[in-house]
């Protein structure tokens, strides 16, 4: 058994680590009101998405990897040699992508395919990817691997503060909102991903608070966790992502802490100045990082 792992460009996953475990990677796309389109991570980089979002007054949007692509990478990676492909993306209730990866893996034949819900996206998924990886190297088998990520999905989340809800009401990526976003006037909002979608948690007077909510939130979820990793993410908030991530790695030394920031499609549907804080119960030492080597 020869196992490649795939996944798609949302992850945020550095492109050491991209090429040190060999990880197959299908883009999605971010296409501006002009009908520029642009594939993510090869032709669009998060700063450049940000200029552009601040400057124009019709949000762009995002496209899931064609299914054709999708299958060509399967091809690819059979006619390498590969017996099996752990395939691992971004939350079926915000994108098509893991559809079209499982839909994908049930047209080519000579390659076992097995796909995985993430219910998450950005660093996180790049958490489950990196765990993966190491799985692989460590001898088990694709079905092992699985076994463990749907254990360890039960145990992984992430709660998000948005500078207001523009871009996730738009792109219909957050859930039940509507008398949620009645009552936020200049509140900023706090949201947490549920069984793979977005949804309402809270809302606080000022970020500075919002973010320490975020924080005492993820805090008490992993209390009882004999193992931890964070994930602090953050989209054109640089300085409160930093202002985080510094205060985690002073205050809990034993906690994996990772640093990162969002790619093109996550940010065209969290907007600027969005923090997130993803966390997990598994010690992936291979993602402790300073912002700086990143």
């Amino acid at each position: 058994m020869k196992i490649a792992v795939m996944t798609d460009s949302t992850t945020s996953l550095p492109q050491r680590l991209i090429d040190k475990y060999n990880i197959s990677v299908v883009s999605l796309s971010v296409t501006f009101a002009n009908g520029d389109n642009y594939i993510e991570g090869k032709e669009l980089n998060a700063s450049e998405l940000y200029r552009r979002m601040k400057s124009e007054k019709t949000l762009p949007t995002t496209s899931q990897p064609a299914i054709g692509n999708v299958i060509q990478e399967y091809e690819r990676l059979r006619d390498a040699g590969y017996t099996d492909v752990v395939g691992l993306f971004l939350s079926a209730g915000i994108s098509g992508t893991y559809q079209a990866a499982t839909q994908a893996g049930e047209m080519v034949e000579g390659i076992n395919v097995h796909t995985f819900d993430s219910k998450l996206s950005g660093m996180i998924l790049g958490g489950y990817v990196i765990y993966a990886a190491e799985r692989v190297e460590a001898g088990l088998t694709a079905e092992e691997v699985m076994k463990e990520l749907l254990e360890m999905r039960e145990y992984t989340g992430a709660l998000v503060v948005v500078d207001d809800l523009k871009n996730l009401q738009k792109s219909g990526r957050i859930t039940g909102a509507q008398a949620f976003i009645g009552s936020l006037l200049k509140m900023k909002p706090v949201l947490e991903f549920v069984d793979g979608k977005i949804l309402p948690l809270d809302k606080v007077r000022t970020k500075k608070r919002a973010i320490k909510t975020i924080e005492q939130g993820v805090l008490d979820r992993v209390k009882d966790y004999d193992n931890v990793t964070l994930y602090v993410v953050n989209g054109d908030a640089k300085e409160d992502g930093l202002k985080l991530f510094k205060h985690l790695k002073e205050n809990y030394p034993d906690y994996v802490i990772n640093y990162s920031e969002f790619t093109p499609v996550i940010a065209t549907h969290l907007g600027v100045g969005s923090v997130a804080l993803g966390f997990t119960n598994k010690h992936i030492a291979t993602l402790a990082n300073s912002p700086e080597e990143e």
